[in-house]
């Protein structure tokens, strides 16, 4: 004997009432938050992501530009007016800077020409002092970077 449709047991499982709702930012303002967060972020933290300034160098000036080959590649260090050493971005003494040499110089296919960005106001006696300790990390040749005078 077949039951009939009204004897048949209800479901054990009703639908759950609907809690949820849609998103509450209307979608045209969707892109104005995808824009606008990532702008606040940086505008926040743009000290951590942004450089330092950097320290101005007047170069001085000569009729010839400097040896250096186009495509070659260089060491470079920086020699500002106050005496001190820049390289790849970090102030270094003296010391420091021929040990770092010594390290870049020694690995396989490193560049064996040291670009000097010197101010004007540097001595020359600090130049040989950084010319000895390029010597001794076993660069080959020292370009002296000037600028071009205006005729």
């Amino acid at each position: 004997m077949m039951p009939s449709d009204h004897s048949l047991p209800r479901p054990l499982l009703r639908p759950l009432p609907r809690t949820t709702r849609r998103l509450a930012i209307s979608w045209p303002a969707a892109p104005w938050v995808c824009l606008l967060l990532p702008l606040a972020f940086f505008f926040l933290f743009h000290e951590f992501l942004v450089l330092p300034r950097g320290t101005r160098i007047e170069l001085p000036t000569a009729d010839t530009p400097s040896a250096a080959r186009a495509g070659e590649r260089l060491f470079i260090v920086v020699i500002d007016a106050q005496n001190q050493f820049y390289f790849q971005n970090q102030r270094l003494d003296l010391g420091t800077l021929r040990t770092n040499l010594m390290t870049l110089a020694s690995m396989p296919n490193a560049p064996q020409t040291l670009l000097v960005d010197a101010d004007t106001r540097v001595p020359l006696a600090r130049c040989h002092e950084l010319a000895e300790a390029a010597r001794a990390a076993g660069i080959r040749s020292l370009v002296l970077h000037t600028r071009r005078s205006n005729p």
